[in-house]
């Protein structure tokens, strides 16, 4: 739910982008919303996962990166996505402090948050297999690449070259997260693999 609200709201903040005379308070309003209660599902879903006795949790583990036993990976790529979308939301309170030029640059810290959650939800997620899973993922993923590359880089009338340039980099990290996803969550005994602890697995 975390991953699919943050997709939308990032799709949501191209299109604001790429067309801010376009109901510019009702997309606004909905982006900054969805922004918000991404964030309140993150919370909660750190809250659970500490009080959850499965992995064995603690603050600690939940809040630094590589200190947790469990999946140490890739439970930093989910820690650090939390820091670069905390980083996003304080730099917006005070945008016309920053300046419009330095908070554009920071706000897209959300980009690189989003692909960093995308990651950790694959690496991590009990439920990659899921079809239910796979597809809500694979929607959401998708979503953001066509809205980023259909609104936002199609607008972009000048620096043909950079703009190229990005939407070969956007393409190609999703593509490589896809073959990763196949070769590595998706395949059984990624388990053991991803970093569980022997004691959790069901077999030795």
């Amino acid at each position: 739910m975390t991953l699919i609200l943050l997709s939308v709201a990032v799709a949501l903040g191209v299109v604001r982008a790429a067309h801010p005379a376009f109901q510019p308070l009702l997309v606004e309003g909905v982006h900054r919303n969805l922004t918000l209660l991404a964030i309140a599902f993150a919370a909660l879903h750190v809250v659970a996962a500490v009080a959850d006795p499965y992995a064995q949790l603690s603050v600690l583990d939940a809040v630094v990166p590589l200190l947790s036993a469990y999946r140490t990976t890739w439970m930093a790529f989910g820690i650090v996505s939390g820091y670069l979308f905390a980083i996003v939301l304080i730099s917006s309170w005070p945008v016309r402090r920053l300046g419009r030029v330095a908070w554009q640059w920071l706000h897209r810290v959300a980009y690189v948050g989003w692909v960093v959650a995308v990651v950790h939800s694959l690496g991590t997620g009990s439920d990659v297999r899921n079809p239910v899973f796979l597809a809500l993922t694979m929607a959401a993923v998708v979503g953001v690449l066509v809205t980023f590359l259909g609104v936002r880089l199609a607008e972009e009338r000048n620096h043909r070259s950079l703009r190229a340039a990005v939407g070969v980099v956007a393409i190609v990290t999703i593509v490589v997260i896809a073959v990763w996803a196949a070769n590595g969550p998706m395949r059984p005994g990624w388990a053991r693999s991803a970093g569980t602890p022997p004691g959790l697995l069901h077999t030795p």
